[in-house]
Parts: C-alpha cells; sequence; structure tokens
C-alpha cells in the first residue's frame, strides 16, 4: 500500500511548462470574454439603433396625422432616419467582424485547453508511474526483511 507521505515526494518534471500552460489558458479565456462582453456591447447597441428608428417613425407619423405639415421637422426626421439605417449598416458590419474574432478566440482558447489537458495526463502518467516505482521498492525491502529473518533463523 503506498503511503500518503510517498506521493508527497513525487516531483513533476515538467510541473514549470504545466504551469505555464495553465496560465496560456487562463489567459485566454480571459481574451474570450473581453471579445464575448465586446459583442454583447455591439448586440445591445444595434437594439439601441433599432428602437431609436421606431420612436422617430412613430414622432414622424404623428407630425402628420396632426396634419401640421412643417417640410422642416418632417425633413430632419426623414433624415436622422436615412442617418440610423447608415448607423445599423455599420453595427451590423461591426457585429459579424466581433463574431469573427470571438470565433478566433475560442479557437485559441480550445488549444490551449488541450495543451493544458495533454501536461496534466503526462502528470496523473507520471503520479501513476511513482507510484508503481514506489510499490516495487517497498516490495523489495520487504522481501529483503523476509530473506534476512529467515537466514537468522535458518
Amino acid at each position: 500500500m503506498i503511503r500518503g507521505k510517498w506521493v508527497k515526494g513525487f516531483k513533476f518534471k515538467l510541473q514549470s511548462v504545466l504551469e505555464a500552460r495553465e496560465k496560456k489558458f487562463e489567459d485566454r479565456q480571459l481574451e474570450f470574454v473581453k471579445v464575448q462582453n465586446k459583442l454583447l456591447e455591439a448586440k445591445k447597441a444595434l437594439e439601441f439603433l433599432y428602437s431609436e428608428v421606431e420612436q422617430t417613425q412613430k414622432g414622424l407619423e404623428l407630425i402628420i396625422k396632426a396634419g401640421k405639415m412643417d417640410y422642416t421637422l418632417i425633413f430632419c426626421h426623414q433624415n436622422y432616419l436615412s442617418k440610423l439605417d447608415l448607423d445599423i449598416k455599420n453595427q451590423h458590419g461591426l457585429i459579424k467582424t466581433i463574431e469573427k474574432e470571438l470565433e478566433k478566440k475560442n479557437k485559441l482558447m480550445l488549444e490551449a485547453l488541450k495543451e493544458k489537458t495533454m501536461m496534466e495526463k503526462l502528470k496523473e502518467k507520471a503520479l501513476e508511474d511513482f507510484k508503481k516505482y514506489i510499490e516495487r521498492q517497498e516490495m523489495i525491502n520487504i522481501d529483503e526483511i523476509a530473506t534476512n529473518r529467515y537466514k537468522k533463523t535458518g
């Protein structure tokens, strides 16, 4: 049976590499979350633009229904709607760009996760090998003790 004190003596030779991979994964996760938040903000801005279009259209309808044919005010509303349409198109383009960036960051994060997982598996295997080595050493010690006792009694 392996005692806990022997496992404490285990040193993973590639521990610094594992720690670097863990740090890289954490960094990639942070980058991904930042871009994800950027995308969320861009979508909120798009929603705001759509609500501005809706409010402006309602305002224009009220002006027309009121029978006040103030062409300057109508022209201003129409210009503002045209600007909002352009802003909406630009915002859609920005969202597509951010989505592509998010996809890249996701791939980088998954690659970093694979690298980290690979190092963790190597560490687990090294620990298992260490445990087997300790078990063999204990068996050798037990055999020596038994042999020595047999020689003394024999």
